[in-house]
């Protein structure tokens, strides 16, 4: 996976607001974008270094609303890992799901055939998450929001 192509390799938020590229991918309200790449079949992996107050991070449908709030809707169209100050969740469905706390590298797996979307502690190797989803044919991409906090961008393969 080609670092440029996913999105830029390093994204921070926080006072005063950063200027974040226009384009498809980027949420007009929030610090949430896309990566550049989606896709429709296969089995990816990246890695994201996220440090700070605020992050999510994960797999999101290309019709995701980018206009307005984001409204999670875990299970349906964002899978992801979410932290706010000492807490950290995967945003599932109705409510969520306490995880690990963590800071520092997380690795993102997508396995579109399957249908899951799973996180690891890349330091331990240690699964944190699974996400069965369902697709459904469309594009997912790679999901990142940040406020008070700062992501790196790591593609592996």
């Amino acid at each position: 996976i080609n670092t440029e192509r996913l999105i830029q390799t390093e994204a921070t938020w926080g006072r005063p607001r950063c200027q974040w590229p226009e384009g498809p991918g980027r949420f007009d309200t929030d610090p949430c974008m896309l990566g550049s790449k989606g896709f429709t079949s296969g089995r990816h992996y990246w890695e994201v270094e996220a440090n700070g107050r605020f992050w999510a991070v994960g797999v999101a449908r290309e019709s995701v609303q980018r206009k307005g709030r984001v409204l999670f809707k875990p299970n349906t169209e964002i899978w992801g890992l979410q932290k706010y100050d000492e807490l950290c969740v995967a945003l599932t469905a109705p409510s969520h799901t306490s995880v690990p706390l963590l800071n520092g590298e997380i690795g993102v797996y997508l396995d579109y055939e399957v249908g899951q979307v799973s996180f690891y502690a890349v330091s331990s190797r240690q699964r944190i998450f699974t996400f069965p989803a369902s697709f459904s044919g469309e594009r997912v991409f790679p999901y990142f929001c940040v406020l008070l906090s700062t992501i790196k961008l790591s593609p592996k393969g």
